[in-house]
């Protein structure tokens, strides 16, 4: 193992990482690699994998939002091939053997490790990051962490879950009417109905702020790259607490954002009618 890839292994277990943890993984390797110079993404992905050992788990989301569109062409999702929108991270790591990916049209996830002894290539749930899906696998396993590097909670997948479980008061809304598409995801094995469908995540940041200035989050750092490990217990614990009182703080302001206005809407309505106060 050179140099660099060492200093890695360093860095990610000083952050917490330790065998049998399964760990969802979010990150920029433009920052990564000007922190380690010369490290590949192929090696980045190895020493995750061996600081979890075989009983644990990496994660990564592969999403690529194939949904049915109300008019125009559409992508359809084949596991095999359509590639993964959410970084050149995830999309290297979907191809690495020994890595699964699931089925759903819109919120596919790369799985390596432990993960695959409950959650198969066929997970495909109706709510892609709700009950049945892998958000839901993380949530009820105590050794399950998520490690940030060098992106902020706008990026953080396990918020879409809180939303879903904090009952939300717009959780029902779809919100990307606007681009013209459906609540339909399609893939190679047909079309499916989705309900309860993430929306935009901007706002997630202020969650972000509010766990940095209580200390519950810690900030590791090297050089530019800085890094989040933390445990789902606590933002199954802290961060409920503030979807289901700080709801409104979940959305971008009004009018900058149609797909937070499309949810905003549903407030004012429920506030009108005396079932939300301000």
């Amino acid at each position: 193992m050179k140099n660099i890839t060492l200093q890695l292994k360093d860095f990610l277990k000083s952050c917490g990482i330790e065998p049998g943890h399964h760990v969802m993984v979010h990150s920029s390797f433009r920052k990564i690699r000007a922190a380690f110079p010369g490290l590949t993404i192929e090696e980045m992905i190895e020493c995750l994998e061996g600081l979890v050992s075989g009983e644990g788990s990496i994660i990564m989301p592969a999403f690529t939002y194939c949904f049915k569109r109300s008019e125009g062409d559409y992508e359809i999702f084949d596991p095999a091939k359509t590639p993964s929108k959410v970084g050149a991270v995830s999309e290297v790591f979907r191809r690495m053997p020994n890595v699964v990916r699931t089925s759903s049209p819109t919120h596919s996830f790369a799985l390596w490790g432990k993960v695959n002894e409950f959650i198969d290539s066929d997970n495909a749930p109706d709510s892609p990051l709700g009950e049945g899906s892998v958000l839901d696998f993380l949530a009820g396993k105590s050794n399950s962490h998520i490690l940030m590097l060098n992106v902020h909670f706008d990026a953080l997948s396990f918020g879409h879950y809180l939303e879903i479980k904090a009952k939300t008061p717009w959780i029902d809304i779809f919100p990307w009417d606007y681009l013209r598409v459906l609540p339909v995801g399609v893939s190679v094995k047909g079309e499916q109905k989705l309900r309860e469908i993430p929306g935009c995540a901007k706002s997630f940041v202020n969650l972000e702020k509010f766990l940095l200035e209580r200390g519950l989050v810690k900030t590791r750092r090297r050089h530019s790259l800085f890094a989040y490990y933390f445990s789902v217990s606590l933002l199954m614990n802290h961060g409920m607490y503030y979807f289901k009182h700080y709801f409104r703080n979940l959305l971008c302001a009004s009018g900058s954002c149609p797909a937070c206005d499309s949810r905003r809407k549903k407030l004012n309505t429920l506030q009108m009618r005396g079932v939300l106060y301000s």
